[in-house]
């Protein structure tokens, strides 16, 4: 995300993200092959649904097909084909699941990844075949070039690989002989064999470097050369966080899941960010039909309990370690001192395999409960798995948004205020990827030029106002010389060429934000 001052207020606009991606504009930046399956996907469905309607299509259709996966692979598990069905409903279900699948981001998509890496996997160590093992290595490295969250399932992957259905350790073997023999495979031959299909599927990054060679419309980080590739994939010109110091109490990010649990399964009930009496009980009970539906995986097959145990633990400790996030917007009142930094948005989304995961043991514990319980209460744990799709509606249901709706008016008259041949200073998120939706998707004001404030200490950017819009001269270009004296050298050159400048409105609330 671009930076902006703490307290200035961000909201994602559905509708004007949606063709982000099949522009070619990665957010975040180094996601290529999203890129890539976005345009073909657009191609194929923009003509009947829509351009934005039919990238947001591709995320939910993303997230349908791993639901059905991981439904495929419970039930091949257990042998219950009722309860895993129930368990991938209920893991669709999940608030921030659902919010994933209705909105044209990447975790959809690096949903989908991830799962067809299990399901290869766990096929590659139930038949004891180093081809699916390679598929697996092979997803993976798509993986990398799509989002790092796909691939939080690898450890898992791992131990799906390697453990035969009787859960015991081995390393597959080869294709099958005409008399019935199988090719051997040592760990070393495999390994490097993984290695090298890993590699192939990170060649997708390539797409970057020949995009960038052609000067698009929109090309953050102009990854054209190595070093400005290299650039993009390390997300220099963002604020990595280091493992060290925590940006919060270790506690408080530990705390923040908690937080996002309790949205869960309920949120309609208590769309706010407090626990609830509504809300925060059906949470106890989901999460203790949740501990049900982990211990009766466990008796049942503990092969495929042990890579789910795995991935919980990953997406949960592991994401809070590596990330180290400011504490949520919503959380930490009274903990933390008034002037503490926050997350600008709730960083739920990084979650979903966490979620994803108790979601399946809830709908699976719940049907598997059922069977024990005497009537009423086996009806009421069979309802449990699928009440969740009344109990969140009202609170992911983006069609009636006043966010929503808000954001597209606002940005609209934001740019039509602009007068002819202008340039218009953004601040961020909310104010730059709305206008280039409507300027590259739409053909809206492209006469227009939005100049991104907090881009411009990246040289890269500097150069491409240089040489595309001649607002900035080399030694602007060369030599950082400080926000406010770029912006006042960008004025200057924009008068000279009878160019009115605009600053966006959220300058004022950053003003005002900073004064608080």
């Amino acid at each position: 995300m671009l930076t902006l001052a703490p307290g200035v207020t961000l909201w994602d606009s559905g509708e004007f993200l949606a063709a982000i991606h099949s522009l070619g504009i990665p957010h975040p930046p180094g996601t290529p092959l999203y890129v890539l399956i976005g345009k073909v996907w657009s191609l194929i469905f923009a003509p009947v649904f829509g351009f934005a309607r039919s990238i947001n299509l591709l995320s939910a259709f993303c997230t349908a097909f791993a639901c059905g996966i991981l439904t495929n692979l419970l039930a091949s598990w257990t042998e219950d084909g009722f309860a895993a069905t129930a368990a991938g409903l209920t893991a669709g279900l999940m608030t921030t699941v659902w919010l994933s699948a209705t909105e044209t981001e990447v975790y959809a998509v690096a949903f989908l990844f991830g799962c067809m890496m299990l399901w290869a996997a766990d096929r590659a160590g139930r038949n004891s075949d180093a081809r699916w093992a390679l598929l697996a290595a092979y997803l993976a490295g798509l993986s990398w070039s799509l989002h790092l969250t796909a691939l939080l399932v690898v450890p898992s992957a791992i131990l799906l690989v390697f453990s035969t259905g009787d859960g015991y350790f081995a390393v597959p073997v080869g294709r099958r002989y005409v008399d019935g023999r199988r090719e051997a495979h040592s760990l070393t031959k495999l390994l490097r064999a993984s290695i090298l299909a890993a590699l192939v599927g990170m060649t997708a990054i390539a797409f970057l470097v020949i995009r960038a060679k052609h000067d698009p419309a929109i090309n953050q980080g102009n990854p054209s050369t190595v070093g400005s590739l290299l650039d993009v994939i390390l997300r220099r010109q963002y604020d990595v966080a280091p493992l060290w110091p925590r940006r919060a109490p270790f506690y408080l990010q530990l705390g923040n899941i908690f937080e996002y649990a309790d949205w869960q399964f309920a949120k309609a009930l208590a769309p706010e960010a407090p626990p609830s009496w509504w809300r925060t009980p059906i949470t106890v009970l989901y999460a203790l039909v949740g501990l049900c539906g982990f211990a009766m995986h466990r008796s049942i097959d503990r092969r495929s309990w042990r890579a789910l145990a795995l991935l919980f633990f990953v997406s949960s400790l592991g994401v809070v370690i590596y990330l180290n996030l400011k504490a949520g917007p919503s959380f930490g009142a009274g903990l933390l001192p008034a002037d503490a930094p926050h997350e600008a948005r709730e960083r739920d989304y990084f979650f979903f395999w966490l979620f994803a995961c108790w979601g399946l043991w809830a709908g699976f514990g719940a049907i598997r409960l059922s069977r024990l319980l005497v009537a009423p209460f086996n009806m009421l744990a069979m309802l449990l798995p699928f009440a969740p799709a009344l109990l969140n509606w009202t609170a992911v249901d983006r069609r009636n948004d006043p966010v929503e709706t808000k954001a597209r008016v606002d940005e609209s008259e934001m740019l039509a205020r602009v007068p002819p041949s202008g340039v218009f200073l953004a601040l961020g998120d909310n104010d730059t990827y709305p206008l280039w939706y409507l300027q590259q998707a739409e053909g809206t004001r492209k006469d227009v030029t939005v100049v991104t404030v907090p881009l411009l200490p990246a040289k890269w950017y500097r150069a491409e106002l240089a040489r595309r819009y001649k607002l900035l001269d080399s030694n602007g270009v060369d030599s950082w010389l400080g926000r406010d004296s770029t912006v006042a050298l960008i004025s200057r050159r924009s008068y000279d060429q009878n160019r009115p400048v605009i600053k966006s409105p959220f300058f004022a609330l950053d003003s005002a934000a900073k004064k608080q």
